[in-house]
């Protein structure tokens, strides 16, 4: 007999358990989605004009390969980190290829009921409450997403009125609409964003980057009155979005040790396909590495970011950052942003560690925070955005009380608010209630994976039914409730849950030499079974080849460009050296500063994703006794469809002119190499540039011009180091 299943919510948890259930199991279960909103998608927008909880141009934190289910693959022109409203397109597109289920939008499940053996669902029209239904389920599957609210945020400020959860900030022209007084005579400046993790570090390096886009823009000369400051807690790791796949290399030593030097020319991948790398597992069975934190645990940890991010961040300058040899013992926090860490060296976005305490008596634009029994006055505050998560309990506000107890809810909690089975899909005690993407930052693949055990399990497998009732993970998750070295993330082992799943499930993992090996990434194409459908298997290689021929550009040199364009950001020292082999033609040096001030890309042309003005200035001293102040102004600009960097001359109002050189990459023994040439009639000026990285970090850099001509012959060399 067909089984009717309920399932609450068409946000990725709900479109893949609803697709999974219909196509791996014919004709065994009728589906209905309930969605509460007009529109589908749930935190993902599906346009660029959604008012939802996500920003529609906020990038993926994890490579397209990552935020994918495994039998549809991206659109190869798709970006590698897509924005928010592109993923929503991606689960329209999900919907299509794979129909057969019911969506029912603008319908809000008020409560879910279980009767004997069946669920009582009751459903009313979200904008007309009058009409409502009441339903009978065999089954009910929460995806309802664990980001239910934003967490309250302090009222008893009197900046109240300019407080904001970071789920509503969407960009600086908006933000300062709403706060700021025409009646003032001083206009309030500091932006403050509390929260450092994840959401606090994009919201301050967002709020960062719009500013120095204005202060840097065409025709324009004067800095924004306005300031960033990051409140956090302590300390912790910034990661771009693209990690080294080689940081250090091994030499032979003397008496055949091996040294462990630096690469100073690693190959560069999405951040994911990085971490997510089976064979720096140990061999044998995969233990969970995320959870509990152990100090052993943590040292490797924070030991593996030290390593991918060239340091402990002391380079930077700025003490609040540093992770300092205690942290090192101590279980990881992590954010992701390519400009953060250069906007916080260069004062753009000061730091304070501590928390938001009080308000300064009578001072209505005026915070503290504490830190230590210590504190320190925010001042002239303009917003203040808290980026302090989210409470997952409302999103289970039509489960009876009853049930809720039985399943050990703890209403404070925002990681573990159940007490769930078989990695957080369903309870025993209540088999026929599952849970898909219930957890903190849940992967596609797992949610897709735990969609997977459902079916299995409501048709009555036999494996699915013994590994439920044997099952010890819900006693290890309980105990993180309270545990102090519970890591950021602790159904983060992505690695671990995705091999345990597949070996519940009997799913073999795709290898494309050895199947008795255990190599490469994770990747959800890799955990299929072997009998699909015809369209899902035309997805499955199409999904597996843009994947392996990641790897295979990445060895190529594809994404140093980028990593280049990210690190060539801030203040550098200036040394040049200008050789001549012409009389006419002074030898000199010059010591001074150089800045890439990070814009939105300007101009007609929507082709490039980074754009830096570039301001040089210095005091040049020739041989022949002439001293005086120079200065040059450029624009790079790198393009990710192209993974291109290039360099432009500009105007006197700083707008971009023509096309100067394009930087075409090789690796050299030292570092990666870059050259190029302009021929500017009558002469040529060929150029040839020197990168060195440590890890991510781009420790010093040269380059070098020839330029020859009728009346030109001369070299000029600059090194740049911070």
């Amino acid at each position: 007999m067909v089984k009717k299943v309920c399932v609450i919510g068409a946000g990725p948890a709900g479109l893949v358990a609803a697709k999974t259930l219909i196509h791996e199991h014919p004709g065994a279960f009728e589906v209905t989605i309930f969605e509460q909103s007009e529109r589908i998608g749930g935190l993902w927008p599906i346009s660029r004009h959604d008012a939802g909880l996500v920003n529609p141009e906020m990038r993926t934190n994890q490579s397209r390969h990552t935020v994918s289910f495994s039998d549809l693959a991206w659109p190869a022109s798709s970006p590698i980190f897509p924005k928010a409203w592109q993923v929503g397109n991606y689960l329209q597109r999900y919907i299509k290829t794979y129909a057969g289920y019911e969506i029912r939008t603008s319908m809000k499940v008020v409560k879910a009921v279980q009767q004997s053996e069946a669920w009582e669902v009751h459903v009313q029209d979200a904008k007309s409450p009058s009409n409502a239904e009441v339903l009978v389920y065999d089954h009910v599957i929460v995806a309802s997403g664990f980001f239910g609210k934003a967490k309250e945020i302090p009222r008893n400020l009197t900046v109240s009125k300019r407080i904001f959860h970071s789920s509503s900030y969407r960009d600086l022209p908006g933000l300062l609409a709403q706060v700021e007084d025409s009646a003032s005579n001083t206009p309030r400046s500091n932006i403050v964003v509390v929260g450092g993790q994840m959401s606090g570090v994009e919201v301050a390096a967002s709020l960062a980057y719009q500013l120095s886009s204005v202060a840097n823009a065409p025709g324009q000369d004067k800095p924004s009155h306005h300031t960033v400051t990051h409140v956090i807690q302590r300390p912790f790791w910034v990661m771009p979005w693209y990690f080294p796949t080689n940081p250090t290399i091994d030499e032979a030593g003397s008496s055949n040790v091996t040294i462990t030097k630096n690469n100073p020319a690693p190959t560069f991948l999405p951040l994911d396909l990085v971490a997510y790398n089976l064979q720096i597992r140990p061999p044998g069975q995969l233990e969970n590495t995320s959870g509990h934190i152990s100090q052993e645990a943590a040292m490797k940890n924070n030991g593996f970011m030290k390593a991918i991010l060239g340091g402990d961040q002391s380079h930077l300058g700025v003490k609040e950052l540093v992770i300092t040899p205690a942290l090192e013992s101590e279980p990881p926090l992590l954010g992701i942003s390519d400009n953060y860490l250069e906007f916080a060296r260069s004062g753009d976005i000061k730091i304070i560690e501590g928390k938001v305490f009080r308000q300064l008596d009578s001072k209505d634009d005026t915070i503290i925070v504490e830190h230590n029994g210590q504190e320190e006055v925010i001042s002239n505050v303009a917003a203040v955005i808290f980026a302090t998560g989210f409470d997952a309990v409302p999103s289970l506000d039509f489960l009876p009380e009853e049930l809720l107890k039985t399943l050990d809810l703890d209403p404070t909690g925002d990681v573990l608010p159940l007490a769930l089975n078989v990695h957080a899909v369903v309870s025993r005690k209540f088999p026929s209630l599952g849970f898909v993407g219930f957890y903190r930052s849940p992967y596609w693949g797992v949610m897709e994976m735990q969609a997977k055990y459902l079916g299995k399990l409501w048709s009555g497998d036999a494996k699915a039914e013994k590994v439920l009732a044997e099952d010890k993970t819900m006693d290890y998750m309980l105990a993180l409730r309270r545990d102090p070295r519970r890591a950021q993330f602790p159904m983060g082992d992505y690695a671990y849950l995705m091999e345990s799943f597949s070996e519940i499930l009997d799913i073999k993992r795709h290898e494309p030499e050895d199947p008795a090996a255990r190599t490469g990434q994770v990747f959800p194409p890799r955990y299929t079974y072997e009998k699909v459908t015809e369209t899902s298997q035309r997805e499955i290689d199409l999904a597996r080849t843009l994947f392996y021929d990641t790897f295979l550009d990445s060895a190529a040199g594809k994404f140093v460009a980028k990593a280049v364009s990210r690190s060539l950001q801030g203040n550098w020292k200036l040394e040049r050296e200008i050789t001549s082999h012409s009389a006419s033609y002074p030898s000199g040096s010059l010591s001074g500063t150089a800045k890439f001030l990070p814009r939105k890309p300007t101009g007609d042309d929507d082709s490039f994703d980074l754009e830096y003005l570039y301001l040089e200035e210095g005091d040049f001293k020739t041989d022949n006794g002439l001293n005086f102040t120079a200065k040059r102004c450029y624009v790079y600009r790198y393009s990710e469809p192209t993974d291109k960097l290039t360099a432009w001359f500009v105007k006197e109002d700083k707008s971009v002119d023509y096309f100067f050189h394009e930087l075409v990459f090789s690796k050299g023994s030292e570092g990666w190499k870059a050259t190029s040439g302009h021929w500017c009639s009558p002469d040529q000026y060929d150029v040839e540039y020197d990168f060195k990285f440590k890890g991510v970090v781009l420790t010093e850099w040269s380059q070098t011009y020839k330029v020859k001509g009728p009346n030109k012959d001369y070299t000029l060399q600059s090194r740049f180091a911070r």
